[in-house]
């Protein structure tokens, strides 16, 4: 397979001064460390004949967001992929949805229909849904009076209220925290309310009420709404009762996942065979069919509510470090695992591997998984080193055929979002969905080179 190469100034630059300091100290160690560095910048970028991965958009900074929309929005660029019907509609509409969620996010800045400029005042901004990201969750500047009793048990945040992607009003919420989850339409809101003695699964609604009802079990949770708003579960990450309290041994409780309707009735229970870990936020797929929560063991526990609420282990961390990371396709028909080991695929329909990394993994290293409908595009992101000393490198697979290679420092390239039928790719930090800020990000768009 022939392959382009290249490498950046930046980096060739901090090359020759790494290797500049390392000579002149005559340092075994700094030396080592430099040709370790010279190795992967020498790799940095490798692209398959055939396809073209193009950078549409890169954001560092704020400054940078407001440069890109000085002229307004869409800029030129995504205009023009807008209008491309050679591309997928849903790329398209998701790449817009995105795109409006970055600025939404980061400026507190809406465009209307007709591109005006719409900005509101909020302490936060941030999207409900993680995906798509077409309703945006707004924190208002300041306190409001609403009184205790009517706002969910021992709220964390104040009221706050749903904008849509062009900035429209479309609801209230009773809570607006980066706790809280939204489907995509943005009619059910989950949020964990009460206390950890106490706890309980409460359910917003966008005329801004709300239904609490009692947890079954003590501890601390998380919850999760599946995107089409069906399935809503609430996961024991840190259960009361794992160690009796004179001899300090292990009690076997367990922390239970919980699914509810919309309405707060409870569907079923779930016991994991070893606690959540809470590293990575528990998922749904998109019409609620399957449930993901990461182990302390470092498996992943994947559950089949069409078949009895049945329970399967899928062996992604090693080491017992409880660090396995997963995602949905989003379609639903594929759990993309990874973590501390090598990244794998699944099948759902089918329950057989469609793809595992050839790379493994060790105690430091983490890979990042997400693809497309049907897995025919797969990001794969593998962190080298610990995180306070590391780089991040992605591979894209078309078809299961590596056609992309980047290999960065910077933190935007921690995790690398597909489009629905993997024309774009969205690097950046992994989990901004839980932060105030959207950047880092860099848009790159997958062309085959035979189409055009």
């Amino acid at each position: 397979m022939l392959y382009r190469t290249g490498r950046t100034r930046s980096n060739t630059l901090q090359l020759a001064i790494i290797l500049l300091v390392a000579t002149s100290a005559g340092a075994t160690g700094i030396m080592d460390r430099a040709q370790a560095i010279a190795g992967h910048l020498r790799s940095q970028e490798f692209t398959a004949e055939g396809f073209d991965v193009v950078e549409l958009f890169r954001a560092e900074t704020t400054e940078d967001l407001e440069a890109a929309v000085s002229y307004g929005y869409p800029m030129p660029w995504l205009a023009e992929i807008l209008e491309d019907e050679t591309i997928p509609e849903d790329d398209r509409y998701w790449l817009d949805c995105r795109m409006r969620s970055i600025f939404a996010q980061d400026l507190h800045l809406f465009f209307d229909r007709d591109g005006n400029r719409i900005s509101v005042e909020a302490d936060f901004i941030i999207p409900g849904e993680d995906y798509w990201r077409e309703h945006l969750m707004v924190n208002p500047v300041g306190r409001t009076d609403v009184p205790d009793n009517l706002r969910p048990t021992s709220a964390s945040a104040d009221p706050g209220y749903i904008l849509d992607r062009f900035g429209n009003r479309v609801g209230e919420l009773a809570e607006v925290f980066r706790s809280v989850t939204l489907s995509r339409d943005a009619t059910i809101a989950a949020v964990i309310s009460g206390r950890e003695r106490e706890p309980l699964a409460c359910f917003m609604y966008p005329d801004g009420t709300f239904k609490e009802v009692p947890l079954p079990q003590q501890g601390r949770f998380q919850s999760v709404v599946s995107a089409n708003g069906e399935v809503i579960v609430f996961e024991c990450v840190s259960p009361v009762g794992t160690r009796d309290p004179v001899t300090f041994e292990p009690t076997g409780v367990v922390g239970e996942a919980y699914f509810y309707d919309t309405n707060g009735n409870l569907l079923n229970r779930v016991s994991p065979p070893a606690i959540f870990s809470g590293f990575e936020r528990c998922k749904l797929s998109s019409d609620g069919r399957y449930f993901c929560g990461g182990l302390s063991t470092g498996e992943l526990f994947l559950v089949n509510s069409l078949s009895g609420y049945t329970g399967e282990l899928i062996p992604v961390s090693e080491g017992g470090l409880g660090r396995g990371v997963f995602n949905f396709s989003p379609d639903g028909d594929y759990i993309c695992g990874g973590g501390h080991s090598s990244g794998v695929i699944k099948n759902l329909s089918n329950s057989t591997l469609t793809w595992e990394s050839n790379s493994r993994n060790n105690n430091y290293d983490l890979t990042r998984l997400r693809c497309s409908n049907g897995a025919e595009c797969i990001a794969n992101v593998t962190r080298h080193g610990p995180y306070t000393d590391c780089y991040f490198e992605l591979e894209v697979f078309i078809d299961n055929q590596l056609i992309f290679r980047n290999i960065a420092e910077e933190r935007y390239n921690e995790e690398t979002v597909v489009s629905p039928n993997g024309h774009f790719l969205l690097s950046q930090r992994d989990d901004v969905r839980t932060g105030d800020s959207g950047i880092p990000t860099v848009i790159r768009h997958i062309r085959r080179e035979n189409s055009e």
